[in-house]
């Protein structure tokens, strides 16, 4: 069973991983990565959409159009497709901690440098280069994948993903303050945009710092000291060398085999285990060859795409389909990303849940309904656009299912191939910015009318959604 207060918290105690979480807890290593985790994905956030909500202040200052603000919502979705596919495999070979610290420091310096910026062929190369910082989310989950075992694996993930991404919320109302605070003190609001951009840098580089400094990669502590093993249905074979224990008080005979990473004797109750190979660009292929992570591509395009097509024109939209000022449409664009605070966690809490009750089938069905269900209200945002109100409520509607079938979809990520778990993470990953390629290129082809855009988009999920019965998982 599911447990988000777990005390004390419970550890398999073959794989090492927790089997509970506690979210009180921030004690070394699994709960201190599970925050961490999380923590750094949302700040990665406030990084990458720091600029979405002061573009109309940047359109007016640059003296951009239209095409070319989407043009720059398309590059910065682009570059992470890249590098998401890359960063799967360094997960593997270099572990969580350091790729995690990585990324951000390095993108912490095209984030800073904005305020250079002077003519839109720099502003969309810049949203280029700040766009790698969307790479984070694989080893956000990635490290919670290494921590915590299937039992709880989904809700996890799915914790640490949401709270991430809801930092698109967070940049939603933070940079509209930060700007308006430093337009208060006097500066006008050609410096006050570039001097803001310099905040969510610099909280992007201690935050690397943090997570370099004060975590552990694996149960076992540096990524280097992890055991070399996975866990697989138990077996036996008949030349397997056995040894004959001895108890003191009973007169039995356990049949045992040695583990040679800490010569330990472990009984044949517990699972056989698999000393994977070392990370390789061949585990790309081997994931490609799979259909379900094919499958799971699409699954994340069409929920973790619709997410970032949307968070890059939601504050837009509002501010010039209701006449609205840049703080106020701010505020209410940051209730599709806050949402994040528990929608995606319900996605993989329900499908932990189901996984109990019904096995994998249980996730399958699980996440079928949130997705369809997604597709079903981006279309009723369609024609819910007469009024504020309604606009609002469906918005929040929409945004739970969109965020919750990310969930769903990293609830299932870890059953397909525990071998190559991040390569696995990372394409999946990509899939979703490819999505999000995609449907930034529908908000941009439906400029002049983003209601339809929205129906497209919901369609499209509608459509996807039936895909989820092509999945095969043993």
């Amino acid at each position: 069973m599911v447990k988000l207060f777990a005390r004390p918290l419970p550890i398999d105690p073959v794989t090492q991983k927790a089997d509970g979480i506690n979210l009180l807890n921030f004690g070394r290593p699994y709960m201190r990565a599970f925050h961490l985790s999380w923590f750094s994905f949302l700040t990665a956030f406030t990084g990458w959409f720091a600029i979405a909500p002061l573009i109309p202040t940047i359109k007016e200052d640059l003296k951009l159009t239209t095409s070319e603000v989407n043009s720059s919502n398309l590059t910065s979705i682009a570059s992470t497709i890249i590098f998401r596919t890359l960063i799967g495999p360094l997960c593997d070979r270099f572990g969580p901690r350091r790729t995690m610290a990585t990324l951000l420091t390095i993108s912490a310096i095209p984030v800073g440098l904005s305020g250079l910026v002077t003519n839109a062929n720099g502003f969309i190369t810049l949203r280029f280069f700040i766009g790698i910082i969307g790479a984070t989310f694989v080893p956000c989950q990635f490290w919670t994948t290494q921590m915590f075992s299937s039992s709880v694996v989904g809700c996890a993930n799915a914790l640490v993903g949401g709270w991430g991404n809801m930092g698109a919320g967070v940049t939603y109302v933070l940079m509209p303050l930060i700007f308006e605070g430093l337009k208060s003190s006097g500066l006008s609001d050609h410096a006050s945009w570039r001097v803001a951009m310099v905040i969510p840098a610099g909280i992007c580089f201690v935050m690397g710092l943090s997570c370099l400094l004060f975590s552990d990669d694996c149960p076992q502590g540096d990524w280097s000291k992890r055991k070399q093993q996975q866990i697989e249905e138990i077996h036996y074979a008949e030349n397997e060398k056995t040894v004959e224990v001895h108890d003191a008080n009973k007169a039995t005979k356990t049949k045992t085999t040695k583990d040679d990473d800490n010569d330990s004797i472990i009984s044949e109750k517990s699972p056989k285990v698999h000393t994977p190979s070392r990370p390789t660009i061949g585990m790309f292929f081997k994931a490609l060859k799979n259909p379900n992570v094919i499958i799971l591509m699409f699954m994340y395009a069409c929920s973790f795409g619709i997410e970032l097509a949307v968070d890059n024109v939601i504050g837009y939209f509002f501010h010039d389909h209701f006449a609205l000022s840049q703080t106020k449409a701010g505020m209410i664009g940051a209730l599709f990303g806050l949402m994040n605070i528990f929608s995606r966690a319900t996605g993989g809490f329900l499908s932990d849940y189901a996984y109990q009750k019904r096995g994998i089938r249980g996730r399958l069905f699980v996440h079928f309904l949130i997705i369809f269900l997604n597709g079903i209200f981006l279309v009723a945002f369609r024609f819910s656009l007469n009024n504020l109100k309604d606009a609002v409520i469906i918005l929040v509607i929409f945004s739970f299912f969109t965020q919750a079938c990310c969930g769903s979809v990293f609830g299932i990520v870890p059953f397909v191939d525990p071998e190559i778990v991040g390569a696995i993470s990372g394409l999946v990953g990509a899939g979703g910015n490819v999505g999000g390629l995609i449907f930034t290129g529908v908000f941009k082809v439906y400029a002049n009318n983003t209601p339809i855009a929205f129906m497209v988009c919901g369609i499209a999920v509608m459509v996807v959604a039936f895909m989820t019965f092509l999945i095969r998982l043993k």
